[in-house]
Formats: C-alpha cells, sequence, structure tokens
C-alpha cells in the first residue's frame, strides 16, 4: 500500500507511476500506434448540430456513442488523439484509485494500474473503439459518485442515479448495478436485502418503460447496446470477463497484501519497484501489439484517401504489401496513373481477381472500400451505390461523405449534393474540403476544370446497367460493350487477362491497344506478346499498330539464359529467376 495523497496536492514520487502511464499511453497512440486513431476517426463523423444530438438520442446508449464520436473527431491528429485516449486511461486509473481509497481507506496504485494496463490493451487492436473505455470511465465515475454522497438523501442517491446512467450508457449500466449490488452487500445488514432488492427493482422498472412505452427496441438491444453495434475486435470473449471482474471493484478494494514483517522497504522504494514493474509491463505489451503488417495498410489507406498514387506506389514497394486490401487498392492506384499493366506483377497478385476488384459484402469493410474500383472505371452510380449503402448500414464516415459528393457533383445533382456539402461542412476537419465542394455547386464549368472531378466526368459510363457485384468482371465487359473508349475498364480487363493466364484472350485485345490511346505496349503485354510467339513457334500475333520493343525481346533472351543456365529445370532455376525477373509476367506463368 502506497502513502496516504491528498489530489490537490499531490507529490512527484507518488504521481509517477500515474505519470509515466500517462506519458507511454499518449507516446505509444501518437507515434506508433497512430493507425488506431486513423481508423477509428474514417469510422465515424462527428457533425456539430443540434439534429446530430437529437439523432443520438433515439435510445440509451445514445449518448454514449455521440460522446465517443466527439472525442473520435480528434483522432484527425495523432497527436491530439493519443492525448485523448491518454486522458481517457489515466482517468480510469485515477478513479479506481479514488474509489479504493474511500472504501478501504488506503491508497493502491497497483490495482488501479492493473486496470489501466488490461484496457491499454484493449485499445491497441483498432476495432476497439474509443467509447468502451468511455464507457467503462462513466460507470466508474457514477459509481464513485454514489459512494461519495452515499449519506445524502438516506443513502438512497445510487438509486436516484441509475435512470441518468441507464440512458447515457444502456448496456454498460451492468456494470454500475454489479458494483452497487457488490457495495451494498458489505453495508449494515439491516438495509442490506432492501436497498438491493430496490436497486434491481428501479433497474427492472427502468427497463421495461423503455421497451414498452419510450424507446420501442427489442429487449437485446435495450439490454447490451453499444456493445451489439460494436467490434471489440479480438478481445470480445475477455473484456465482458474483464469487465465482470472490474464490477467485483468493492470487494476487491478491501483486499490487503501485507509484506512479512521482516521485509521492510521504504515507501520511495516501493513507488519505484510499482514504476517500473508497469514500465516494463506497458512496454512488453507496446511491443507486441504492435501491428506493423495493420500499420502498413493504414498507411497505404491514408495516402489513397488523399490522392497520392505515386507515393503509395513508392510505399509498397519498399513495404512488400501482403494484404489484398493493401494491394486492392495499390492496383487502383496503379491504373490511375497509368501504370497498371506495367507493374502490375511487381506485386502480389491473387489469380481469381479478388486484388483487382472486390464482391459486394454487407458485413466487414469490403463495402466501405468496394465502390473505389467502380469510381476507377467509371461507374459512378455504382461507386455512390456502395457508398449510399455503407451510409444506410454503419452511418456517415468522412471518406463515405466525400464520394456522395463526389458522384452527385459528377452527375450533376446539385440538389441532392448540396444536402450532403452541408453535412461535411459541421464537421470540424472536413468543412474546408466542403467549402470548396460547394462552389462547384450548379457550376458545370467548374467542375469540368476540377482535376479528378472533370476527369471522371469525362468517362463515366454514359449508358447504365445492373452491375453484377459477384462478378464484378462482367462488369468490365458490359463497360467496354458500352463505352469503347474507356481506358481505365480496358486495362482492367487485360490486367484480369493476365492474372488468368488467358492468352487467347490477351491476344483477340492487342489490335486495340491504340484504339484506347497507347503509343506502346504495357510492360506486362509486351512479355505476354513473346510468350505468345513462343507457344505459335515464332508466329507473332496481330499486334495492330503497335510495334514490340527491342527490350521485350532482349530481357526475354536474358531470360532464357538464365532458365537454360540450370539445365531447363524449372524447380533448380526458381531463385535466380525470382531474383531477376520474379515482377515480369513469365516468372508468373511458371510459379505461380
Amino acid at each position: 500500500m502506497l502513502k496516504r495523497f491528498k489530489f490537490k496536492n499531490i507529490p512527484l514520487l507518488e504521481a509517477l507511476p500515474y505519470l509515466f502511464f500517462f506519458t507511454a499511453s499518449f507516446i505509444y497512440f501518437s507515434f506508433f500506434a497512430d493507425y488506431v486513431l486513423f481508423y477509428q476517426e474514417k469510422s465515424s463523423l462527428f457533425i456539430f448540430s443540434s439534429d446530430f444530438l437529437k439523432e443520438n438520442l433515439h435510445q440509451p446508449g445514445g449518448l454514449l456513442i455521440w460522446l465517443g464520436k466527439l472525442l473520435t473527431t480528434f483522432f484527425y491528429y495523432p497527436f491530439a488523439g493519443g492525448l485523448v485516449v491518454a486522458l481517457i486511461l489515466t482517468l480510469i486509473v485515477l478513479t479506481v484509485s479514488a474509489i479504493i481509497r474511500i472504501i478501504s481507506g488506503n491508497n493502491s496504485a497497483v490495482f488501479p494500474l492493473l486496470t489501466g494496463v488490461a484496457l491499454f490493451f484493449f485499445q491497441t487492436d483498432y476495432r476497439f473503439m474509443i467509447y468502451n473505455n468511455i464507457g467503462v470511465l462513466i460507470q466508474l465515475c457514477f459509481f464513485l459518485l454514489a459512494i461519495k454522497y452515499v449519506n445524502i438523501w438516506r443513502g438512497w442517491i445510487p438509486v436516484l442515479l441509475i435512470p441518468l446512467v441507464y440512458f447515457a450508457t444502456c448496456g454498460f449500466t451492468w456494470m454500475y448495478l454489479l458494483m452497487m449490488t457488490v457495495y451494498f452487500a458489505f453495508g449494515k445488514k439491516k438495509i442490506l436485502f432492501i436497498k438491493i432488492a430496490v436497486l434491481w427493482s428501479v433497474s427492472f422498472l427502468i427497463f421495461y418503460f423503455s421497451r414498452e412505452f419510450l424507446f420501442f427496441q427489442t429487449e437485446k438491444t435495450l439490454l447490451t447496446f453499444p456493445f451489439t453495434d460494436l467490434n471489440p475486435g479480438t478481445h470480445e470473449k475477455i473484456f465482458i470477463p474483464f469487465a465482470l471482474f472490474l464490477s467485483a471493484l468493492p470487494a476487491l478494494s478491501r483486499l490487503r497484501i501485507k509484506l512479512p514483517a521482516r521485509i521492510r522497504i521504504s515507501e520511495s522504494l516501493k513507488i519505484l519497484s510499482v514504476s517500473t514493474l508497469f514500465a516494463l509491463i506497458l512496454i512488453s505489451i507496446a511491443i507486441l501489439r504492435l501491428d506493423k503488417k495493420t500499420a502498413q495498410y493504414f498507411h497505404v489507406e491514408k495516402l489513397f484517401y488523399q490522392n497520392k498514387f505515386d507515393e503509395l506506389i513508392s510505399y509498397n514497394f519498399t513495404h512488400h504489401p501482403t494484404n489484398s486490401l493493401t494491394i486492392f487498392l495499390n492496383n487502383i492506384a496503379l491504373c490511375e496513373t497509368n501504370k497498371l499493366n506495367d507493374l502490375l506483377f511487381s506485386f502480389p497478385q491473387s489469380k481469381d481477381g479478388n486484388t483487382l476488384f472486390l464482391k459486394w459484402e454487407m458485413v466487414g469493410e469490403i463495402l466501405r472500400r468496394g465502390g473505389y474500383f467502380y469510381y476507377t472505371v467509371g461507374m459512378i452510380n455504382e461507386a455512390h451505390r456502395w457508398a449510399f449503402e455503407n451510409m444506410v448500414m454503419k452511418g456517415h464516415s468522412p471518406e463515405g461523405l466525400k464520394m456522395l459528393i463526389r458522384t452527385e457533383l459528377i452527375n450533376g445533382n446539385y440538389k441532392v449534393a448540396s444536402r450532403y456539402i452541408s453535412i461535411l461542412k459541421k464537421t470540424l476537419f472536413y468543412r474546408k474540403e466542403a467549402i470548396y465542394f460547394e462552389k462547384l455547386l450548379f457550376n458545370d464549368v467548374a467542375i469540368n476544370a476540377d482535376r479528378e472531378l472533370g476527369e471522371k466526368r469525362r468517362t463515366r459510363l454514359k449508358s447504365d446497367f445492373f452491375s453484377i457485384t459477384d462478378d464484378p468482371y462482367i462488369n468490365i465487359g458490359r463497360i467496354l460493350a458500352t463505352d469503347s473508349l474507356n481506358k481505365k475498364a480496358f486495362e482492367y480487363r487485360v490486367a484480369f487477362l493476365l492474372l488468368q493466364k488467358d492468352y487467347k484472350g490477351i491476344e483477340s485485345e492487342l489490335p486495340s491497344f491504340s484504339r484506347y490511346g497507347f503509343t506502346r505496349f504495357p510492360v506486362h503485354i509486351e512479355e505476354a506478346i513473346v510468350a505468345l510467339e513462343v507457344l505459335r513457334n515464332g508466329t507473332p500475333p496481330n499486334l495492330g499498330n503497335i510495334r514490340l520493343s527491342i527490350d521485350a525481346q532482349n530481357r526475354w533472351t536474358q531470360y532464357l539464359t538464365v532458365f537454360q543456365k540450370y539445365g531447363n529445370d524449372l524447380k533448380a532455376a526458381e531463385p535466380a529467376l525470382r531474383k531477376q525477373f520474379g515482377n515480369t509476367f513469365w516468372y508468373y506463368v511458371f510459379y505461380r
């Protein structure tokens, strides 16, 4: 047990464990795990309006979601986001410490810091939304308030707080009820059963009236929201047991661990020992929980949203992506920079085309990202549909709302676009973009002059059709059937043929390259042409108006030289071919 202290004048040494915990949390989330902040900021959107507040108050727990979205807004800047996360975690630790002090009359840094470390561990998963920790903090604060003023109004303050706790946090109220039940269980015997019975009776009545007369939600929602609507990442199975364990805090606060009398340790040494121990624990968790693969993906996604396509491609060259979503975004970047069939095999690809386009999926992260493929190839209405469905399923998000604005502007639906722009204007960090979009309203000249929107308007699909979301490749064929000069759609079609090793299909497309504005064949198409000549015993296919470069023929000669060096043995030659030609169609044909 640490020496008793007052919050108004905490000696620096006694505050050391808490200061270190705050500093470590801030540094980790600001500079190392900022991808956690990025994901959560891009997953929700806080709108500064009374309507948005009312929208989040239509059911118990909505206020917690509203508060979570408000604080998540500041995750836009990693420094501010790290500060918010560190403050919430540290406030939880200090609140637990205050509860222990009131109940036991002693100060302890060990259990409060263990609580903070556990929640730090949960927060390292990018899917563990910040309002989980806010919900825990609110329960602890209400409990602290209840026991601090337990003697006011004859001890019925805890019961009177239940309606407020339930309306604010809904499913998290279970923690408050369990903590108060355990607390009352250690009270005077003559009021023990009365207070516990009244506590749960009032809770039941609140739930009953909420279900029958106030909110008209399902029983499950009224008992568990917002937990049912969030994704706590990989920790769902251990977060609930942890919350139940923390609910036993009134009992745990009464436990005392005494060192043997022969062991005498000064208070300063105790504090330094606790600080060192938790420093090692936090550092270990930080190292083990840092997900480099996930961090790389979200860095790619950040560059993608910023339209920094060349920088995105260069980053993937040096960081070797393995995530299919990373490669999906990378392929869009390649197409947007006219490099898709020059650099396709410089990155891992899926033969079934899943790295080129995503199939429709209502659950998970596909719906939020899949529409960008259609946006790239000019199916603006389909891109709009993906963004709109994602909004209906999961609410507004910054990039989803911007996609809705872009597609409406491109299609000239200015009245609808203005409504989306008015929403974006009520945000904190996207107002500048909203003002730019607003200047484009009812201004065809300005849109046509815009580098992105003008190009998309000129290349958008003129004839609409029902898309086949389960087989996106079919949509490519339909685009080219209705818009024979859609270069990006053509590039995707050829890329898919390369992945399928469809020589016949590739050969049939060769005369069309000049019609789509190509003055040379892309690198991988040249490699496919050379392969076709070999298969045709030296007879070249019909190339149209474009000739095969000497460089392609020279590289094929080098490829054959390496292959023959190993006695034409595929297995023996593989390491050498991978080193020199691993980014070629030839290597893909032989070894993929």
